[in-house]
């Protein structure tokens, strides 16, 4: 189904007014971080209370959304580990067209975001005024995007393949909502929510039309694709590493080690670890990694990384912060 607007697929059995009061509130918690920021915050029973709204919402929006798609049957979701969030309902999906062979690229960048830390940059944006520690996000890895990319690009300049001038001009100043919409069924749509929280601000349409347009099949095939490696993803023994040091410090050599011991010697080489400064405290904010064109079978992560090596940029020192939800709560 089309959709670009973030409301679709939501419970439309809420009160009467429900609606209204979610968005205040939302919008309380937003003045809030901007005030904090200038030493001002507002009075704690005012964003106690909005925070409470908000998570009740959430909490009613989980409860209409399962009544309606009833329990999980897929197989990926018997495998939960105790420091993760629960997988979300997961679609099965089509991979007759993930085999890449009808589109000119070499391989694929898959990045994922470290939310809390993304938040930490990008305090504003709806999908960090409404984090909570119960949320998926909370406590796994989550969708940036999917990157086709070629040989000697290392900083991912390929892309806008066959895009008209007006679009790549409108994605590039970020008026990413009011892009044309991207035809998607409920089920990859409803997964993507959980997968991708930057869904919330239009990031979906920019992933799309700067990178997934490259990748030689159908909107709906490149997010359920996408959908599925970052399922497959948060059941790898990294990701529960990771999680496990939500407001520890760690060690870049720690990292690459663990994926090592996971993935094979050398694996690491597939992997980058970036980061971002934030108040002084360095902070693990994303990794990409390296995977092969053909995905058509993304059943197991150690089978998807491409024959020869590709050398990416990472900017983690050798010291840095794995970040929990929360601003500042590093």
């Amino acid at each position: 189904m089309p959709q670009k607007s973030t409301s679709k697929g939501l419970p439309v059995d809420l009160k009467k007014g429900g609606w209204m009061v979610l968005i205040l509130a939302v919008l309380v918690l937003g003045v809030n971080t901007v005030l904090t920021q200038y030493g001002n915050p507002l009075p704690g029973e005012v964003t106690d209370l909005a925070e409470s709204v908000v998570a009740d919402s959430l909490e009613q929006i989980q409860e209409a959304t399962t009544a309606a798609v009833g329990e999980p049957d897929d197989p990926l979701q018997e495998t939960i580990f105790s420091t993760a969030t629960p997988l979300p309902d997961f679609s099965v999906p089509d991979t007759s067209s993930w085999s890449g062979s009808g589109a000119e690229f070499d391989y694929y960048v898959l990045a994922l975001s470290w939310e809390p830390a993304f938040c930490e940059t990008e305090p504003g944006k709806i999908e960090c005024v409404t984090q909570v520690a119960g949320r998926y996000d909370a406590t796994n890895f989550v969708l940036h995007g999917l990157w086709p990319n070629i040989e000697n690009d290392p900083y991912h300049n390929f892309g806008y393949c066959d895009l008209s001038r007006e679009l790549v001009a409108q994605d590039k100043e970020g008026d990413w909502c009011a892009m044309p919409e991207l035809d998607l069924s409920e089920t990859v749509w409803e997964d993507l929510t959980d997968f991708m929280p930057g869904a919330s601000s239009c990031l979906h349409n920019h992933e799309w039309y700067k990178h997934g347009i490259c990748a030689g099949m159908s909107e709906d095939s490149y997010y359920a694709l996408s959908n599925q490696l970052v399922s497959l993803f948060s059941q790898t023994d990294f990701n529960r590493y990771v999680a496990e040091r939500v407001g520890s410090g760690v060690s870049r050599q720690e990292l690459l080690a663990q994926f090592d011991a996971e993935f094979g010697p050398d694996a690491s080489d597939y992997l980058s670890l970036r980061c971002d400064k934030v108040d002084g405290t360095t902070l693990l904010t994303e990794i990409q990694l390296v995977l092969k064109k053909d995905l058509s079978e993304p059943y197991d992560f150690s089978e998807l990384f491409p024959a020869a090596s590709v050398p990416l940029n990472g900017s983690c020192p050798s010291q840095f912060m794995i970040d929990q939800v929360g601003l500042g709560n590093f």
